[in-house]
């Protein structure tokens, strides 16, 4: 069964998508003047990913939409 293998149809990232998440977590977590506690960035991760899968692949627009000033 292909779909078993194909990684977006069982959750998981290939090393782009994980470069993709990092880089937007860490410039999110970088424009606060505090950083976040673990509850904090277990929350942002979320958001993250949960835009990532529902397909906003692009950094700028995952920053965007996430970003709070």
């Amino acid at each position: 069964m292909d779909v078993l293998r194909d990684p977006t149809h069982i959750g998981m990232f290939e090393p782009h998508d994980l470069d993709v998440l990092k880089g937007v977590f860490t410039r999110l977590t970088a424009t606060t003047m505090t950083k976040p506690d673990d509850a904090q960035a277990r929350s942002l991760a979320r958001s993250i990913i949960t835009l990532y899968r529902h397909g906003v692949r692009d950094p700028d627009r995952l920053f965007d939409v996430l970003h709070t000033p």
